[in-house]
């Protein structure tokens, strides 16, 4: 099997993680299992994972430090949390830190095997704003935090690029000449269902945010904006059962 359909399950729960990894290999993965993030660490250590499925509550090394230390044994490596506790502080840090997405606990097995595919398919984060410094600051702060992320000036570049390359979120400016944001996000969206997208306006009038979210559009944030809260409605959009 190869290293890119190799998943790493980690729950100190024997039959939460047991039933994992036997729905995960009937999608075709091959699961390996850590009772704890211990195990976890000492796994990475000694072979490669494509992706790493963990919980968030675990005696010990609770699932954000496992995330950092796999990370440090294996920079870029692909995390998806799993949790039932209302932790917000250790969930976001943990997705301010790059985690590919939160997973609710209780969840369905297809929504689970719907994320897994999706993050696995390591598709680019694209921003599209037509000042080029904007696009390019936002690319740099989702880099940096370990997200794969680039950028286009314009509506056309965006639909060519998501043509070209599927793409996993688009952050999109509203307010932007030839081809503004919503019929931007029009045709995104006829181009692939499975593009998320995010607008993002400084002035953008109310009948424009209406005409976006009552089209299908996942979140609008308003700038200016922190990185680290659009990662957040970025990690949201990724593991949402309503769009996976």
């Amino acid at each position: 099997m190869q290293t890119t359909r190799r998943v790493l399950v980690v729950d100190d729960e024997e039959g939460m993680r047991a039933t994992l990894a036997a729905n995960l290999e009937l999608e075709g993965y091959e699961v390996v299992e850590a009772r704890d993030g211990a195990h976890a660490l000492e796994l990475a250590r000694r072979q490669r994972f494509a992706l790493v499925l963990s919980d968030v509550k675990m005696p010990g090394l609770n699932g954000v430090e496992t995330f950092r230390e796999l990370r440090r044994i294996q920079p870029g490596l692909t995390v998806v949390l799993m949790t039932g506790f209302a932790i917000e502080r250790l969930i976001e840090e943990g997705i301010g830190e790059g985690v590919y997405a939160v997973i609710y606990k209780p969840f369905s097995m297809e929504h689970l095997a719907r994320v897994v595919a999706r993050a696995l398919a390591s598709r680019p984060v694209l921003v599209v704003d037509d000042l080029p410094d904007v696009a390019e600051a936002i690319v740099a702060g989702l880099q940096a935090a370990g997200l794969r992320a680039e950028a286009v000036y314009d509506g056309y570049a965006a639909i060519q690029r998501a043509r070209d390359e599927a793409v996993d979120v688009c952050v999109l400016d509203l307010v932007m000449p030839a081809l503004d944001g919503v019929k931007t996000y029009e045709q995104l969206r006829r181009t692939s269902k499975q593009i998320r997208v995010i607008a993002m306006t400084g002035y953008a009038p109310p009948e424009m945010i209406h005409a976006f979210t009552s089209r299908g559009g996942y979140a609008c944030l308003r700038k200016p904006f922190e990185v680290r809260e659009l990662m957040h409605a970025i990690a949201r959009a990724r593991s949402d059962p309503r769009w996976c």
